[in-house]
């Protein structure tokens, strides 16, 4: 598979799976994937302005690092619930003056102390993601945000 032809199906999985934007945005993704289909030439600048218009966002396949085999369906549930979970850090670290005092990092970051919330937040979602990540490859999860809440019955 071509490198274009890898970038429109990521784009479209990316569409698929997200309903955070708006029909403008869609409909500008939708006309710069038009013109790099119907224009070779045309390719390089519709995948940098398709890029411009989606990075940033939940889920997103255009981050930095190497290219996940996780569904784009599955990154927008964990970024989804990193966001969550990321606004609930912020809260826990700032509840008492003396929590950024009891919050240590692991031995294998260099020990110590937090130097900061965002620090703390940044290290804590990484931990987050990559467990959620490793859940949905081995199976143990199935990706969506709803199997992780628990029935009150269960």
């Amino acid at each position: 598979m071509s490198e274009w032809e890898t970038f429109v199906v990521e784009v479209n999985e990316f569409l698929e799976a997200t309903e955070d934007l708006s029909e403008g945005v869609i409909t500008v993704v939708k006309m710069n994937l038009y013109i790099g289909e119907n224009d070779m030439n045309e390719r390089e600048t519709a995948m940098l302005s398709i890029k411009a218009l989606l990075k940033g966002r939940d889920g997103t396949p255009f981050r930095k690092g190497n290219r996940t085999s996780i569904p784009a369906t599955v990154r927008v549930n964990i970024d989804k619930i990193c966001s969550v979970y990321g606004s609930a850090l912020t809260n826990f670290f700032n509840h008492d003056k003396m929590m950024p005092y009891l919050l240590f990092r692991h031995g294998k970051a260099g020990g110590g102390l937090y130097s900061n919330e965002k620090q703390y937040r940044l290290a804590e979602l990484k931990k987050l993601r990559n467990k959620l990540s490793s859940m949905y490859k081995t199976g143990e999860w199935d990706g969506q945000m709803q199997s992780l809440i628990l029935d009150e019955e269960e």
